[in-house]
């Protein structure tokens, strides 16, 4: 048990590495458009909104083949659709319980779970704040806004 707790761990941690450095890309990419986001058009705001969107998405899939990578590995399931598989419902937390580890293993779709939400609440946040600035700019540049 011991040893899929280590392994389970050394994945959470590499996957947190991964995601961390998409956020960086992702905001070194646009920082600039951000930041300008007043004089963008609402086109030009929903396709930053959608690079932003669209690289979260590739890197959750990612990092749940990572996970499914390790399961099949490691013979913790018998083909690689079955692993990405029961890796996405795991890392969405959806836990459908159709396709399940053997005891050894179960510890380590525990902590996949774990991974998962941190992950997608980081994202939530960090989507959150970026459509903040791109959709509502206006009202912080407002010096009237917060008199309202």
């Amino acid at each position: 048990m011991f040893m899929v707790i280590l392994l389970s761990a050394g994945i959470l941690f590499f996957t947190i590495i991964i995601h961390g450095l998409v956020v960086t890309c992702l905001y070194s990419l646009c920082i600039g458009a951000v930041r300008n986001a007043r004089n963008l058009s609402g086109i030009a705001r929903l396709c930053l909104t959608y690079v932003f969107v669209l690289g979260f998405v590739f890197a959750h899939f990612f990092e749940i083949v990572i996970w499914a990578v390790a399961y099949r590995a490691l013979g913790a399931l018998e083909s690689m659709e079955e692993a990405v598989y029961f890796s996405a419902v795991t890392f969405a937390t959806i836990g459908y319980g159709d396709v399940t580890l053997s005891g050894g293993w179960r510890i380590g779709s525990a902590i996949e779970g774990v991974n998962g939400i941190l992950l997608f609440g980081w994202t939530t946040a960090f989507l959150f704040k970026v459509s903040g600035t791109l959709w509502f700019s206006e009202d912080s540049e407002d010096p009237k806004a917060g008199q309202r």
